[in-house]
């Protein structure tokens, strides 16, 4: 689903100061159902941004015991989204984490996870990671939401 934004006027995009006439946006929702859309895009002048929501750690309706399962199914369930917006892991430029009862041995699990899906030669993706009491189903452990930043000409 496509929606392209009309009003006229300037619109200051994430707080950087950088104006664009509103007039140029477009926007894209993918992989959506009623309650959410798994990405939304914004593209301007040859850049598409890419916002991907938290991914969780259920695959095929299921959601593994294991910490460290789910945090694999997390960081996929992103590489699959991303594809569907026409970006990949190095063009992430932003992650934030959620873990349930944060601890030393998660903390290093998604650490280790991480760094199977982001390259050591590309500079890491700006990052926080928080601790929380919990996620929207009781039985999920992590949370990853995304932002990544492509130059559509290239592609």
């Amino acid at each position: 689903m496509k929606k392209f934004i009309l009003r006229c006027g300037f619109l200051t995009v994430l707080g950087t100061g950088f104006s664009v006439l509103a007039a140029d946006l477009e926007t894209e929702f993918i992989n959506s159902s009623a309650a959410f859309s798994q990405v939304a895009t914004v593209r301007s002048k040859g850049v598409k941004t890419i916002y991907v929501s938290g991914q969780v750690g259920i695959r095929d309706g299921e959601i593994p015991d294991s910490f460290a399962e789910q945090i694999d199914i997390v960081f996929s369930n992103m590489v699959v989204q991303l594809k569907a917006a026409g970006a990949n892991m190095t063009d992430v430029i932003k992650l934030t984490g959620f873990i349930v009862d944060m601890n030393e041995e998660r903390r290093t699990a998604y650490s280790e996870s991480r760094a199977r899906y982001f390259p050591a030669d590309n500079p890491p993706p700006a990052s926080t990671l928080i601790g929380v009491s919990g996620l929207v189903i009781p039985a999920l452990q992590v949370e990853v939401e995304a932002i990544a930043v492509i130059e559509e000409t290239n592609r």
